[in-house]
């Protein structure tokens, strides 16, 4: 069992545990059909593969020989373009590996993705904690508002310019992503995409 995000358009989003078999069945689907629904492998642990697919993606000896050396968490991500991963950070530091297909990562440094998360949380007259986030950010307003802030516009909510860097990744290609700097994630082109990421200490 592997956890799926279903999304359909800006207002539902559901997760749920299921076989890797339902997701395989409606990415064929999906390759030719064009499909309101989507599905995402979203995280799910690399221990909770099937072993073959384990094997196929050892850690990197960077990640091992890095800190302590000690491996937090791996996931993968797997999906028909397009893909998103709204802004957010992480608590531990991150090699992500782009596996399959093409992803766009925008990455803020901290002080910066905390003026955009903040931004949005004045529009939306909230004020919730960045650093634990669920399903609020996957879906509505604050999914819209934070995908434009960092996809559609140069400048935060207060009119502040946004600084950061964008890279496209490649099949094969990785990125390491700094404990606390905030990314967004996006899938370009077309067909299947494939990612998978080590958290360490």
């Amino acid at each position: 069992m592997i956890p799926l995000e279903l999304t359909d358009g800006e207002t539902k989003f559901d997760r749920a545990e299921a076989p890797l078999s339902i997701f395989l069945e409606w990415a064929e689907r999906a390759r030719t059909e064009n499909a309101q629904q989507r599905l995402y492998v979203a995280q799910a642990p690399l221990n909770r593969l099937p072993k073959p697919m384990q094997d196929d993606l050892p850690t990197p000896e960077l990640v091992t020989r890095t800190g302590k050396g000690d491996v937090y968490d791996a996931s993968i991500w797997l999906g028909v373009a397009p893909t998103y991963t709204p802004l957010h950070r992480d608590p531990n530091p991150n090699l992500y590996l782009q596996l399959a297909g093409r992803k766009v990562i925008r990455l803020l440094k901290p002080d910066a993705g905390q003026a955009v998360f903040d931004g949005v949380q004045v529009a939306l007259g909230s004020k919730v904690s960045s650093r634990f986030r669920g399903e609020e950010m996957m879906k509505g307003r604050e999914k819209s508002l934070l995908e434009a802030s960092i996809w559609s516009s140069k400048t935060t909510q207060d009119g502040e310019k946004i600084e950061g860097f964008e890279e496209t990744l490649d099949a094969g290609q990785s990125m390491f992503i700094p404990e606390g700097w905030w990314h967004s994630v996006k899938s370009v082109g077309t067909g299947c995409t494939g990612s998978v990421n080590w958290w360490f200490r």
